[in-house]
């Protein structure tokens, strides 16, 4: 074998080497990615999850409708019996592996005061389609598509919750969408840094190190819409006219305070804040709420010695959970919510 070819094949053996490491580092950025996100999550099987049958004026309409990818969502408008008309229309995004079943309770306290609810399961959730979640930006993807199919002549508000507090605030950039107001509860503001601050509490530190492949690999599965921020769809929507409210509470230990819609956004006098302490991820329920779900966790933890199995929670739980305190509100918050929606219909700014 002459010099040259010797040559030839070690520098193609070089340039072979980053290429390789490159393919492997992103497989692995792809498995990991997958290994959330890549699967369905299907109504849990829990006697505490809220029922319409728990609000006996709660009337619900189901619905079907198409998304992008060819498969149907599922959803629903519901509305109080003791109403004919309505102050406007308030479109939910759920939280992340739930769907809008858990928030039958925010749903039933505004439709109490006159409004009417449309929710809907993300893709891959409990009852709508697709085979699995997708990633984090798919909840303002689907946001989007439920507000094309909405007709109404009713003014639209938003109330997301966590990965549907990203959505709320995000889908202005998916179109004009002529909204009016917009309820933001725990959200985030940039995808990739969640993945990564969820990533390192997973795997560790070294996450952070694949920041550049997780990017990547986003922008591969969604193009620009991966680098849509919650900041950039707040401005968007504040420069159309919506006035918006951002809750977060500084001990979340879900999304952290500096990755929150809260900390990335600045106030003005269409965007209120709402600093919460000690109220945890889901901000919207009372202390008594958020102490009897600690303390049911904890003891079961306790009784089965941090190993029990799916069948043994649920039988745990429906033997000591209390359903009514499980779901309970947090009557101040959920005062300062309707009173945003109440004014952002109006056109006034809320206190």
């Amino acid at each position: 074998m002459d010099t040259l070819t010797v040559t030839l094949i070690s520098v193609g053996i070089l340039l072979l080497i980053p290429v390789l490491i490159f393919l492997i580092i992103m497989c692995v950025v792809a498995i990991m990615y997958e290994g959330i996100f890549g699967r369905r999550y299907e109504i849990y099987e829990t006697p505490l999850l809220p029922d319409a049958a728990d609000y006996p004026d709660l009337i619900a309409q189901s619905v079907t409708f198409p998304s992008e990818k060819k498969y149907s969502y599922t959803g629903c408008y519901y509305y109080n019996k003791n109403y004919k008309e309505f102050k406007a229309l308030i479109v939910f995004a759920h939280g992340i592996f739930d769907g809008h079943l858990s928030y039958l309770p925010q749903i039933a306290y505004f439709a109490e005061r006159g409004y009417k609810i449309f929710a809907y399961d993300n893709t891959g959730s409990h009852m709508s389609g697709g085979k699995n979640l997708r990633g984090l930006p798919q909840s303002a993807i689907d946001l989007s598509a439920a507000l094309r199919y909405i007709q109404t002549d009713l003014p639209i508000l938003l109330f997301g919750h966590s990965w549907g507090g990203y959505a709320v605030s995000a889908v202005s950039l998916y179109g004009d969408f002529k909204i009016k107001g917009i309820f933001v509860q725990s959200g985030f503001n940039r995808t990739t840094d969640m993945l990564l601050d969820e990533g390192a509490k997973m795997y560790g530190r070294f996450v952070y190190m694949l920041s550049p492949y997780i990017k990547l690999y986003e922008r591969i599965k969604f193009g620009k819409r991966s680098r849509y921020t919650a900041e950039q769809g707040i401005k968007r929507a504040e420069a159309n006219g919506a006035k918006i409210m951002i809750l977060h509470s500084v001990d979340d230990d879900v999304i952290s305070l500096k990755n929150s819609v809260l900390s990335n956004v600045t106030k003005t006098p269409n965007i209120s804040f709402i600093s919460a302490k000690n109220k945890g991820h889901n901000s919207m329920n009372s202390d008594d709420s958020i102490r009897h779900k600690a303390d049911l966790e904890n003891h079961f933890i306790e009784e089965y010695h941090g190993s029990g199995t799916r069948a043994q929670r649920v039988s745990f739980y429906a033997e000591n959970g209390d359903k009514h305190l499980y779901h309970e509100l947090d009557g101040e918050l959920m005062a300062k919510a309707a009173e945003f929606f109440d004014s952002a219909v109006r056109g006034k700014k809320s206190k």
